[in-house]
């Protein structure tokens, strides 16, 4: 006789264990769920016909839902599990409860939600917190400093089926996808406004790529071929919140990895889903001092074997026809779009970074060397092509990557190895010439007086457009000055007043002030909308600066093309990221970068051969896209 495989004589035992209403309840069902998460079903089952579990489903109310809480690799027995609608009245705002009824975690770890909630409707981002309980310690034991949650997603895709694991994996993935719309509470306030239910939407899917809420592991199940997940950080990340998790009180080794995690002048976090969040929210603080807390076995592997450079939470994506992309750009659906110099085409991915374009991209429309994109309020993406035939040209492709500009694309009009591309409040795209500016209306025509240009030598680089309409073109000709156009073209000055340098990207704040990543010295330069020096900024990694954008809370960030960096100062210009900048990603020669309404940075990795783009994953603040829309509605450096 054939000896029975051991999964399937633990399974024989488990569910002949059950007749009894034991082997839910059981402390082997917890290890055997990680292994086997189909059998929430059964689990489930068995739970509400036994003493461990809670009544039928009520009609009316919402599937049944089932679960374990784990510290480590330890079921948490005693657990206050709460399913929550993320908020609506603002970032950071309350989630509404929507358990009718306590539920709380067995012996094990498990628990069971009978129906007892309902709906908002089928799009309600919803999530599940845990709070508290004894992580097998002594009888009687609770940690109440433990927090824990998963991000689940749509209210409506909950079926009978859905299985939740939550862990310390499951807390850092969902923290770092939800932190620019979570504020402290200890998972309780999570919410967005209602003018940015896309933006949140995005970041819950994000999660999905970085984790899987079933089996609490990394990476997630959407994670796309090709792209490649920081999970060495992420479980390391999730063994430091297992120090605090897997303990009786704050006191001791929670006392100790809060105080790491707090930043200077402001408050030390009661709970780990609080102190995660200042992690999160602070990438660069005590990053060693965090990392050697670690000592002796851990629960979550692989982990990284020496401290990183900083906290941040960086996926490398491919495919799409990515080849040599320059210039950045994101849509009103999240959408990322990348100009291919390597190729001549145009990449398209989705706000979770899955390809939409094919493995050639999107071709046509007189693409040649494509270095600028821009997207207007109506979702078509304007390209430049500087190495087109003649003296360049630029291309327009419609939202789902149709060419609209005729084989040559829009040709004339002044255009002279076009750079930069910029969309005004009326749809108007605006390029950055090699002396000149030109501008084309919507439709490809030429608007009156275009091109523009004060006399002398220029050499534009890039442009924007500010929220009263003037346009601001970087010359890094000039050693590095910057042109102010009105919306007709008028040449209102040239500028400089900073110590620019081979300035090459502009970016305009919700202060109208123009902030310039000069090139040639290392530095930003903040002007206000006069052109008066406000400050020239150094430090936080700056390192052949390029590519440069605003968030939502008027930090700005730049790509270091010579670093494999990005910076990020504030406001007033002083270094959120190290003296390397933040790294990760695998970036490599970073070209350009742009901020989704879910407050993700996107870069473009220029270097030969590299042929991705990198999201680093809630590390901004959300923003209006695409720019156009944000020119249009005066919400520059604004959340939606």
């Amino acid at each position: 006789m054939f000896a029975e495989p051991k999964l399937e004589s633990t399974l024989r035992s488990a569910v002949m264990g059950s007749a009894q209403g034991s082997f839910f309840c059981s402390s082997s069902a917890s290890s055997l769920l990680r292994v086997v998460p189909a059998l929430a079903g059964l689990c489930l089952l068995i739970s509400i016909l036994s003493s461990c579990g809670g009544g039928l489903s009520k009609p009316g109310f919402n599937p049944t839902l089932s679960g374990m809480v784990h510290g480590g690799q330890q079921g948490v027995s005693g657990s206050t599990i709460q399913l929550y609608a993320a908020g609506t009245t603002g970032y950071g705002s309350a989630g509404t409860p929507l358990l009718t009824k306590t539920v709380t975690s067995n012996g094990a770890g498990s628990f069971a939600i009978t129906g007892d909630y309902s709906c908002p409707s089928a799009a309600t981002q919803v999530y599940i917190v845990a709070t508290g309980g004894n992580p097998g310690l002594a009888l009687g034991t609770n940690n109440s400093a433990l927090t824990m949650m998963a991000a689940l997603g749509p209210c409506g895709n909950l079926t009978s089926s859905t299985f939740i694991y939550i862990d310390e994996v499951t807390t850092v993935a969902s923290v770092y996808a939800l932190a620019p719309f979570m504020s402290t509470g200890g998972g309780k306030n999570l919410g967005a406004t209602s003018t940015n239910a896309q933006g949140l939407a995005n970041a819950f899917a994000t999660v999905n790529n970085l984790v899987n809420t079933a089996q609490g592991t990394a990476p997630g199940p959407n994670l796309p071929a090709g792209a490649t997940a920081p999970t060495a950080e992420l479980n390391t990340l999730a063994d430091l919140m297992s120090l605090c998790v897997n303990t009786s009180s704050l006191v001791g080794v929670c006392t100790t990895l809060f105080a790491a995690a707090t930043p200077l002048g402001l408050s030390v976090p009661t709970n780990t889903i609080d102190a995660l969040l200042d992690i999160v929210l602070n990438p660069g603080h005590n990053v060693s001092t965090l990392f050697t807390l670690l000592i002796g076995i851990v629960p979550f592997e692989p982990t990284l074997a020496a401290a990183p450079n900083d906290w941040t939470m960086a996926i490398n994506y491919t495919g799409g026809g990515l080849n040599a992309p320059k210039s950045i750009a994101v849509d009103g659906s999240g959408d990322v779009w990348a100009a291919n110099g390597g190729n001549n085409s145009i990449s398209e991915f989705s706000s979770s970074g899955k390809a939409i374009s094919g493995s050639a991209g999107y071709t046509g429309g007189g693409l040649n060397a494509p270095w600028g994109i821009a997207i207007d309020t109506s979702g078509n993406v304007w390209i430049t092509d500087p190495i087109a035939i003649g003296s360049g040209a630029l291309s327009k492709f419609s939202g789902t990557g149709s060419a609209m500009s005729g084989s040559s694309g829009y040709t004339g009009n002044g255009l002279s190895d076009p750079f930069g591309v910029a969309i005004n409040s009326t749809g108007v795209a605006w390029t950055a010439n090699v002396s000149t500016t030109s501008a084309f209306t919507n439709t490809g025509g030429t608007q009156s007086g275009s091109p523009y240009g004060p006399p002398g030598a220029h050499n534009y680089y890039n442009i924007a457009v500010d929220n009263s309409g003037n346009v601001w073109a970087a010359d890094k000709e000039n050693p590095g000055d910057v042109e102010k156009f009105t919306s007709s073209g008028a040449v209102v000055a040239s500028y400089t007043a900073g110590p620019q340098n081979a300035t090459w990207g502009v970016a305009i704040d919700s202060t109208a002030h123009v902030w310039l990543s000069n090139s040639g010295n290392n530095s930003v330069t903040q002007l206000n909308s006069t052109g008066t020096l406000v400050a020239n900024h150094t430090g936080g990694g700056l390192s052949t600066p390029q590519g440069i954008a605003v968030d939502g809370l008027g930090n700005v960030w730049v790509a270091n093309n010579a670093g494999k960096s990005v910076t990020e100062l504030n406001n007033s210009g002083a270094a959120f990221s190290p003296t390397t900048g933040f790294l990760g990603g695998a970036m490599n020669s970073p070209f350009s970068l742009a901020i989704d309404g879910s407050g993700n940075v996107w870069v473009s990795n220029n270097a030969s051969g590299s042929n991705s783009v990198t999201e680093i994953v809630g590390a901004a603040a959300p923003v209006v896209t695409p720019l156009a829309l944000a020119v249009k509605n005066s919400t520059l450096g604004k959340r939606p």
